[in-house]
């Protein structure tokens, strides 16, 4: 072979090698962009969509199923953390003032979140406090829903901010949402409004399946003994009553005394109440060492009340946690 056939079959390599690659990189490149997608993927770049923050796993589900393609929807604390209790990063912190709009629930439960909301809101981030347009309940202390507050008490205490917990507040909160993110986007609002409705629809099937969940405890059976304040919203609208809390309040972040504790061992029993109900997101120390109190005669029933499950577990949607919490609450109080 002369060195000119050489160096033209040399070049003739050369050339099917870098079509080779060439093809290689866009099939590399074809294969991940056609496999499933998952909740917060769209044909539309994320950078060419808003971007919204929502505090909440259960608030980020609610953002995603009305905002569907048009946005990108980020959550700011993770599934199965304690809103109470969740405080950011720097980088978190930093991240909020990236976003177009924040969706928080309010009425203090993202209680070591409220510096880095403030933040991003003095930078010009309009923060949405979704649970404050829900006509939210007024916390009651054990003491006043037993007749027994004293004068200088002044009535009831802070707002309740527990509002996911009835699941037809959630509709309305799904509506509220598509106007935020219409005006946010400056989009249309049909479609938002369009995917708020299918969501409605879902929270009140979910608490239609609640109701007869629930239907068959007679009314003695229908008290509640909870680990913090977190089911008033629930109790109300399935008519059960929330009789004591291991942890006086609102919050997790408070601390029963005693004399507390003690109480809520006399009417444990004085009720003849089968179950108490712990949190997923909370230590159930204090819980189980009332049962153990008390007694064989109760049992501790843990339910996801401030956060969505794993995806595939009941609880990973939001019809799935209101009805997964009226199954256990049901199977509890009758002893199940």
């Amino acid at each position: 072979m002369t060195n000119t056939q050489s160096l033209t079959t040399s070049r003739k390599r050369s050339a099917t090698f870098a079509v080779l690659a060439l093809l290689s990189v866009l099939g590399l490149l074809a294969s991940c962009g056609g496999g499933s997608k998952d909740a917060t993927s769209s044909t539309v770049p994320d950078s060419n969509r808003t971007l919204v923050i929502a505090t909440t796993p259960i608030l980020g589900d609610l953002v995603r199923q009305v905002g569907g393609d048009q946005v990108n929807v980020e959550v700011l604390i993770p599934l199965g953390a304690d809103p109470h209790d969740f405080e950011p990063s720097a980088a978190q912190a930093a991240r909020l003032r990236d976003a177009s709009l924040i969706v928080a629930n309010g009425l203090g439960l993202e209680e070591r979140l409220e510096s880095a909301l403030e933040g991003a809101q003095k930078d010009g981030v309009p923060v949405f406090d979704v649970g404050e347009e829900l006509d939210p309940l007024s916390i009651t202390s054990a003491d006043e829903k037993e007749g027994h507050a004293e004068e200088e008490a002044g009535g009831h205490g802070s707002e309740d901010p527990h509002v996911w917990l009835d699941p037809e507040r959630m509709a309305t909160a799904a509506s509220l949402v598509a106007t935020q993110l219409a005006t946010t986007t400056g989009l249309d609002a049909a479609p938002f409004q369009q995917r708020a409705a299918t969501y409605a629809d879902a929270a009140r099937a979910a608490e239609a399946e609640a109701r007869a969940l629930l239907a068959k405890l007679p009314a003695d059976q229908r008290k509640l003994i909870t680990n913090h304040d977190a089911l008033e919203y629930f109790a109300q609208r399935f008519n059960l009553e929330v009789i004591g809390t291991v942890i006086p309040g609102g919050s997790t972040l408070a601390e029963p005394s005693a004399a507390d504790l003690s109480k809520l061992v006399a009417l444990i029993k004085a009720n003849n109440v089968k179950a108490i109900f712990s949190e997923s997101t909370v230590s159930s120390k204090l819980i189980e060492s009332l049962a153990r109190e008390v007694g064989s005669q109760v049992s501790v029933v843990e339910l996801s009340t401030d956060t969505l499950g794993k995806p595939g577990s009941p609880t990973a949607t939001y019809p799935g946690l209101i009805v997964t919490t009226a199954r256990l609450i049901a199977n509890g109080l009758s002893g199940r």
